[in-house]
């Protein structure tokens, strides 16, 4: 009889041993479709257009097809056949023929960083008279010309 009762403790002991912690792996940035509206200047969407194009910011206009960007899952921005890339100097966002290389590819959380979660920030720096932002690549420090969100106009 002892001998049972020992068998039964020796088999529960097992359930009894907490389980080990699981690290928890990133989540991958969220997939964009539509506008990407600056948080500085509500309902001002970052525009871009055809190939060569500066990205900047305007009004969102949903007639505007160059403020519509989807995001592929490996963190390409697209409009058409065309990305969002740095141009060479780094400075600044341009629309340029996909090639879907690391150089074409961001991180998009509430910032827009080039090259992933380590690169420049894209930043709405002013806006002119005209309506026109100006926007360019800056060192990421959290200003309010940096965070960005994901609107779905249709």
């Amino acid at each position: 009889m002892l001998t049972s009762r020992v068998l039964l403790v020796t088999a529960a002991l097992p359930l009894a041993v907490p389980a080990v912690p699981v690290a928890a792996v990133p989540a991958p940035p969220p997939l964009h479709q539509g506008w990407i509206v600056t948080e500085q200047t509500p309902y001002r969407c970052l525009t871009g257009g055809p190939t060569g194009t500066v990205l900047h910011t305007a009004d969102c206009d949903r007639a505007n097809q160059g403020q519509d960007f989807y995001q592929t899952s490996e963190g390409h921005f697209t409009q058409g056949d065309n990305c969002v890339q740095p141009n060479a100097a780094g400075t600044r966002a341009v629309v340029a023929r996909c090639t879907y290389r690391a150089n074409q590819s961001w991180w998009y959380a509430t910032t827009l960083r080039a090259g992933g979660r380590q690169g420049r920030c894209l930043t709405e720096l002013s806006v002119d008279p005209a309506g026109v932002g100006k926007v360019r690549l800056r060192p990421c420090t959290g200003a309010a010309g940096q965070r960005w969100r994901s609107v779905n106009p249709w």
